[in-house]
């Protein structure tokens, strides 16, 4: 691409690329929400993530 993302739309694939670490299936994710998540400012996309990370690291 020879365009930058939009900061929302670089905060859902962050968020999609945390959701997948944490292998959280297709089934459990809400598009919605996770739109809504993406537009909030990066420090709270960035503790959703860190907290998918923690939660992931507790199921194992």
């Amino acid at each position: 691409m020879d365009e930058d993302l939009p900061a929302t739309r670089a905060h859902e694939v962050l968020l999609h690329c945390a959701m997948d670490a944490a292998c959280v299936p297709p089934s459990l994710r809400n598009a919605g929400v996770t739109t809504r998540i993406a537009e909030l400012d990066y420090q709270t996309v960035a503790t959703v993530i860190a907290w998918l990370r923690a939660a992931s690291s507790r199921a194992f």
